[in-house]
Order: C-alpha cells, then sequence, then structure tokens
C-alpha cells in the first residue's frame, strides 16, 4: 500500500507545500496586539485594576484555559483583590464585552476572555470561537484591527510563567509592535 502524504506536496515539482501548523492544532494561542495596545491607552478609559484582571484572563487562558474555571475568591486571592471588588470589575467588562461567563458551578459563575483578544487552540477553532461573540467595545479604537495584527503565541513545555505576570511578558511585544 502507497503511503499517504502527511503534507501537500507540488506534483510538478515534488517539493512540500507550505504549511502552518497553528491552523491545524497544537498548543498555539493567537494574541490582538491593535487592541491590547487600545486597551492600555489613556483614553480607553480602563482602570490599572481592570488592566491587572484582564491580564490575569488573557495570561490564564493562553497558558491554561482550564485556569479560568476558578472562583471569584480564588481570583482575588492571586490579584489581591477583595471578591466584591473584583466583581465589580468583571461586571464592567463583562459590558464591555471583553468577558463573558463562561459556566457556573453552583453559585459560583466562571469568565472567559474575547477570542477577539486572546484564543489558545486552532485557527480553525479561533473563526468557530469568533462567531460567537460581538466584538468587544474598545474606546479608542477608531477601526478594526486587520488580521495581521495577532501575534502568535506558542508556550514551551517548561515555561513557568504565571497568568498574574503575564503583563511583563507581553509588553516587549506590544513595544516592538509599536516601533515596527
Amino acid at each position: 500500500m502507497a503511503e499517504r502524504p502527511t503534507h501537500l506536496v507540488y506534483s510538478d515539482t515534488g517539493e512540500p507545500a507550505p504549511y502552518a501548523t497553528f491552523g491545524y492544532g497544537g498548543a498555539f494561542g493567537t494574541f490582538s496586539l491593535a487592541r491590547y495596545v487600545a486597551l492600555c491607552n489613556r483614553s480607553s478609559g480602563r482602570t490599572d485594576a481592570e488592566m491587572r484582571v484582564l491580564n490575569w484572563y488573557c495570561g490564564a487562558t493562553l497558558l491554561d484555559p482550564d485556569l479560568v474555571n476558578r472562583t471569584v475568591v480564588d481570583i482575588g486571592k492571586d490579584l489581591g483583590f477583595s471578591p466584591d471588588a473584583l466583581t465589580r470589575m468583571i461586571r464592567k467588562l463583562t459590558k464591555d464585552r471583553l468577558l463573558r461567563k463562561s459556566g457556573s458551578v453552583g453559585r459560583s459563575p466562571f469568565y472567559a476572555v474575547t477570542p477577539y483578544l486572546v484564543f489558545r487552540g486552532s485557527g480553525y477553532a479561533h473563526r468557530e470561537a469568533i462567531k460567537g461573540w460581538n466584538p468587544p467595545h474598545i474606546k479608542g479604537l477608531t477601526e478594526e484591527p486587520e488580521s495581521a495584527a495577532y501575534m502568535l503565541v506558542a508556550p514551551a513545555d517548561d515555561d513557568n510563567v504565571r497568568p498574574e505576570n503575564f503583563l511583563t511578558h507581553i509588553q516587549s511585544a506590544v513595544r516592538a509592535a509599536r516601533t515596527a
């Protein structure tokens, strides 16, 4: 039996066609730098505390999507917020469609970040996830960013980054995007 090729091959040259593994699966994530930079600008009206909460959700989504399935009390302990303060910030981020309720256990709701900002999964799964969300409301973002404004994030196996330290790992990418 002939072996089936695992990649597309040009029939005239026999050369393998270029492909992108992140489009088909694996532990890859996408991160919208244009939207993130717009959120960080003063004109967005976001407080530093709201950005810390959003950074935590972005980091948790990219590192391990199961990390966001924690109670507000647990996340508040990591971030240094009381449950009431964190609930108010989550409510505001939910109103602007940056977060949405993704499930619950009893009376404890779980939230997920918009795939327009951060998504972990294949390109196909990302496209499907976006279909279920309206774009977030970001003050100061005058036009919709192009698809090239997404940064591909592929965490290494030995990556010990914690969600609450996510901002320090993204700031260098934001600076690089601003200078490019």
